[in-house]
């Protein structure tokens, strides 16, 4: 049976990765991103054979769907924008925040110990390609539905194997996500973490509790937003992943109180949303087991949540204290705690990599690191914020909060979980936003009548045409 489920997903992921390479409308690459990235199974299973840095470590991250329609998109934006390169540098300001990072990361690389860099550096020129590339295929209100859809479907599929994961045992492929209770195993779905998984689930539960709010009963909100939100609780739960728990909360928050909708409503749900998560906590509390120990190791101080971080944050100061300005170099963390500083590791310990962004970026990169940090997350967020107060109407709107809602949780669950700037949905985002800025929110295919205008959200000075009557149906 264990065989049968492995060949399967390995089936689905080629399959995945045979629809990128025969995809004819190149629009559809966006949501193909979205629907590939977390397929990160094979990627995972084969660090033994390609190894994580050089030609077989690129190799290696291209057996990732999402990975491989972010290259795809790349090349097509590329090849669309021949005659016409500046398509490719669309008015935004996320992407001069997007080569800070990229810069910080090349040049860190300067005076690194490392002697080749892992794929987590060179797959960041990816990203930030991406981003530059991606908007161009992003150009009006369909595109941006196609790919809200594509994360409520992805979601969709993996809460439902996660919670078999949880409830049948099956495709239970990291041995080392079974518990010390040694009967409860953290679904993973095809994400190589369960934190990954919960980050993932968080951020697409706010998209449809926005979604839900400013649309109404549609057919996007109705067969996608709501099953999502639905099946992606269970999920989140079975994750056991309690930064996931906290990200997922803190997200939806945001959501609702930037969502379009009028200020008593926004206080109703989120007093009955509060309301019901208590009764919950107290029913799972109740009955016990390794959720329940895990829910209750929030109330017992930063120690028992930190956990093995804790060395691994002193490590990072450290290193710190050594190198204030320009850390021990991009990827150098781990190579520096293991022959330098290991004075600080604990004799039980088996982690050596950074869990905490924020420490990981100290230690690479200094001081010159933290700035661009505060630089990346200052114009993202202005950006982002620019969106929502400009919006035409409550879609555009929803997602200008979205963006700022999971920009919070990503960052958030990143201080706990690691993998910030190594987080693809994180520069899907970017290219997000970028889209928005340029104005995708307000344009409607060339093949559908402009209809009159709908709402008095709509500004005067740019008025925004209302949906189409076929896509309320």
């Amino acid at each position: 049976m264990q065989h049968f489920d492995l060949a399967l997903v390995v089936f689905v992921q080629a399959a995945l990765l045979v629809a990128v390479v025969l995809l004819r409308e190149p629009k559809l690459l966006i949501p193909a991103v979205v629907i590939g990235l977390p397929f990160e199974y094979l990627q995972t299973q084969t660090v033994d054979t390609f190894g994580e840095s050089g030609i077989g470590g690129a190799i290696r991250v291209m057996l990732n769907p999402g990975k491989a329609a972010m290259v795809a998109t790349v090349v097509v934006a590329c090849w669309r924008a021949r005659y016409d390169p500046r398509r490719l540098f669309p008015r935004s300001g996320v992407l001069l925040a997007a080569l800070v990072v990229l810069f910080l990361a090349v040049v860190g690389l300067a005076w690194s110990d490392v002697q080749r860099p892992n794929n987590a550096t060179l797959i960041l020129a990816l990203y930030v390609a991406f981003v530059f590339a991606a908007p161009s295929l992003i150009e009006d209100r369909r595109d941006l539905e196609r790919i809200v859809a594509a994360f409520f479907v992805a979601a969709i599929g993996l809460s439902l194997l996660a919670i078999a994961q949880r409830i049948l045992g099956v495709f239970q492929w990291r041995a080392i996500l079974v518990q010390s209770d040694a009967y409860s195993y953290r679904s993973n779905a095809t994400f190589a973490d369960p934190n990954n998984l919960a980050r993932f689930l968080a951020v697409t539960m706010a998209l449809a509790a926005g979604s839900i709010l400013a649309l109404g009963p549609r057919r996007l909100t109705v067969y996608l937003a709501i099953p999502a939100l639905v099946l992606a609780a269970p999920a989140l739960i079975a994750t056991a992943s309690r930064s996931g728990w906290l990200g997922m909360l803190m997200a939806c928050f945001l959501v609702v109180v930037l969502a379009p909708v009028p200020r008593y409503t926004k206080v109703r749900i989120n007093a009955a949303a509060f309301g019901t998560l208590g009764v919950l906590l107290g029913l799972l509390l109740v009955q016990g087991g390794s959720d329940a120990a895990r829910v209750r190791s929030l109330a017992h101080g930063a120690d028992t949540v930190l956990g093995v971080r804790r060395f691994l944050i002193r490590a990072g100061w450290e290193m710190w204290k050594d190198n204030p300005l320009v850390g021990v170099g991009t990827g150098s963390f781990q190579n520096a705690l293991l022959l330098v500083y290991n004075w600080v590791m604990p004799a039980w310990a088996k982690t050596s990599l950074s869990h905490t962004s924020f420490i990981s970026i100290l230690a690479e990169w200094g001081i010159v690191g933290v700035a661009g940090f505060a630089f990346f997350f200052a114009r993202v967020g202005t950006a982002c914020l620019r969106i929502y107060r400009a919006a035409g109407d409550p879609f555009e709107r929803m997602l200008g909060g979205w963006f700022v809602a999971a920009l919070v949780e990503i960052l958030f669950q990143s201080q706990s979980e690691g993998r910030l700037f190594e987080e693809p949905y994180l520069w899907l985002l970017l290219a997000l936003v970028a889209a928005l800025e340029m104005g995708a929110g307000r344009r409607w295919p060339a093949a559908e009548p402009a209809p009159a205008r709908a709402g008095a959200m709509e500004p005067a000075a740019a008025p925004l045409p209302a949906e189409p009557a076929a896509a309320r149906a």
